[in-house]
């Protein structure tokens, strides 16, 4: 398949050029294994999903200052922001909202229950060893969230020689981490420590505050575990986060902190039958100022359990399937009609390799105290004619549960929301030749009862949310990757069709601060100590409101790096963030940062 022959829009020619990129243009030839897609260990083309790896190498070649600027383009992915470095963001997979995107760090669901959405602008890019996006719907082994995907965040472990980095630049910003481990695979611990700090842009022009609004952050990240016998393993983990953010408004300072707590045991009893169980808790906690002066505070608990048993009934045949419990907790001086629900389910999976032939067959079962029973399923198969040339299809349902700002939110919120639901189905091929590879995904996407916030009359101040909002979302992704010599080109292009299917005055309009097309291409090369790079984000037009009358301009971006390497240990690297200095906005109002440069220092073992 030659890209160039999609007349979706001329662009494509330059956009399909390559963007695999993160997984497949790796110096080494083996296809990536995925986690996420199946829950289990398979290869990219096994998953029958569209999937993206991001490796360590990657992040620290992009020289990626955050997790949005590092996602920022990748296929299906949109990412919208308000005001700049740490503010809210949020990230809509494959033209879905925000909080359709399931976000696991080492397998815990995070994010807050009040909003239900994860802070991706918080977590701590340099204690972070992988990232796995997902792309299409997965509630059938993950629950709600997972309409548009999941985003799997593994940080660091195991023994690994001390590193650090320093560094710093524009807008008075500083970053450092360190980070190592050792012992054996019979007793290991890892230790990391990261933070950052910037006093940031004016978050929006003509604002009462016309000043630099910074951000501060800081993190520690503690894993260890080991072997108890040759059966029996296990991994224990506490990751915390804090850190000060300043807006324009009221109130206008948020002092935040993120905490993941996690255990997992693990036991191989036979070659064919393993076991494990994981629990867990995540904290997402904020507390809000004006001016120093107290306003409110929000905490969410979210505990968490999962026991999966994986067993191989024949070769080439694998079932898995588990319980998983998750019981979330609001600590709140706002008062909430409920402050506390459980959530019970069971899944299980079929997985099936008949040679050129993967099947798939996957159902879940969900019980929750608020909204009650739901059952979501998928289905997929794939066709291996040769490395050349894989094919793929699949059909999955997904739902998201209302939050507790939509169920409960003091003089607004109601309780008799029911879940959003959705209905996918996406073809797919894949290929590699020698060293260019690429991916082709088609999708179309219904999303019902989703959950809009409206005021009860024309100008009134009150709002309230209900099942109102239906929408349709068809795709197409492009992305491939090649390496000539000491070169590698990658691209992505996404192209959506995001329509608002209400029946309302929106009938026909584009969902918010949805762009019909985006792109992605990088160029990286090596010559000796040195090597250089570039990489060019674009974006089309988007509508920053349902009634689409608040247009967005469309935007493309550069940013430059380079770095030396002094020794096989020591390198110096710096960056050129938005290199043309574009002016633009992904929020109506909220400044973006203008160009910047970036110096950093590190160390790593060889």
């Amino acid at each position: 398949m030659k890209i160039n022959r999609n007349k979706v829009l001329p662009a494509a020619v330059l956009l399909a050029i390559s963007h695999s990129a993160y997984a497949q243009s790796q110096e080494t030839e083996l296809e990536p294994v995925v986690v996420t897609a199946n829950r289990v260990a398979r290869t990219a083309n096994e998953t029958l999903a569209s999937v993206t790896v991001i490796t360590r190498k990657d992040i620290e070649q992009q020289q990626s200052m955050s997790v949005p600027d590092l996602l920022r383009g990748l296929p299906g992915v949109q990412i919208t922001n308000n005001g700049g470095p740490g503010k809210t963001t949020s990230l809509f997979l494959r033209g879905s909202n925000d909080s359709h995107t399931l976000v696991l760090i080492d397998g815990v669901k995070v994010g807050s229950a009040t909003l239900g959405s994860a802070p991706l602008q918080d977590l701590p890019i340099e204690q972070i060893e992988r990232i796995e996006i997902v792309r299409g719907p997965r509630a059938s082994l993950y629950g709600s969230e997972a309409i548009g995907g999941v985003i799997q965040i593994f940080t660091k472990k195991g023994v690994q020689s001390p590193s650090f980095s320093l560094g710093g630049g524009s807008r008075g910003t500083y970053d450092g981490s360190v980070t190592g481990g050792f012992g054996s695979a019979d007793a290991w611990i890892n230790v990391g420590a990261s933070g950052q700090t910037t006093r940031g842009i004016n978050v929006k022009d003509g604002s009462s505050e016309p000043d630099r609004d910074g951000y501060t952050r800081s993190t520690m990240n503690l894993r260890g575990g080991g072997r108890l016998n040759e059966k029996l393993d296990f991994d224990l983990q506490a990751l915390h986060t804090e850190g000060r953010n300043k807006y324009d408004g009221d109130p206008n300072v948020t002092d935040l902190q993120q905490d993941v707590y996690a255990g997992n045991l693990r036991y191989a009893a036979s070659e064919k039958y393993t076991t494990s169980l994981k629990l867990a808790q995540n904290l997402d906690a904020s507390k809000n100022f004006t001016d120093e002066i107290f306003r409110s505070r929000i905490d969410t608990r979210r505990s968490q359990a999962n026991w999966q048993n994986e067993v191989t009934v024949a070769k080439g045949h694998q079932l898995v399937g588990g319980f998983d419990y998750l019981y979330d907790e609001i600590l709140s001086n706002t008062n909430y009609d409920r402050t506390k629900r459980i959530n019970k389910a069971v899944y299980g999976q079929y997985l099936a390799d008949l040679g050129a032939v993967d099947l798939q067959l996957a159902a879940r079962h969900d019980k929750n105290e608020q909204f009650g029973h739901h059952n979501t399923g998928s289905i997929a198969a794939g066709y291996t004619f040769s490395p050349a040339l894989h094919l793929r299809t699949s059909y999955g349902t997904a739902f998201k549960a209302p939050s507790f700002n939509d169920l409960y939110w003091p003089g607004a919120g109601s309780p008799n929301l029911q879940p959003e639901k959705s209905r996918t189905v996406e073809v797919g091929a894949s290929g590699k030749h020698g060293d260019f590879d690429w991916q082709a995904s088609a999708f179309k996407s219904r999303v019902s009862n989703l959950i809009a916030w409206a005021p009860i009359a024309p100008g009134s101040w009150t709002w309230l949310p209900s099942n109102v909002a239906q929408a349709h979302i068809t795709g197409l992704e492009l992305n491939a990757s090649q390496k000539l010599g000491n070169t590698k080109l990658a691209a992505s292009a996404t192209f959506l069709n995001p329509k608002d299917h209400s029946g309302d005055s929106s009938e026909g309009n584009l969902l918010a601060r949805r762009a019909r097309q985006t792109g992605r291409l990088d160029a990286d090369h090596q010559l000796g100590k040195w090597s250089f790079g570039a990489s060019l984000n674009a974006s089309g037009k988007r509508y920053n409101d349902a009634a689409n009358t608040v247009k967005l301009g469309g935007y493309a971006t550069t940013d430059l790096r380079l770095a030396y390497a002094f020794s096989k240990e020591w390198r110096v690297q710096t960056r050129i963030e938005n290199a043309f200095d574009k002016r633009y906005q992904t929020v109506d109002g909220y400044n973006q940062s203008g160009i910047g440069a970036f110096v950093t220092i590190r160390y790593q073992p060889k």
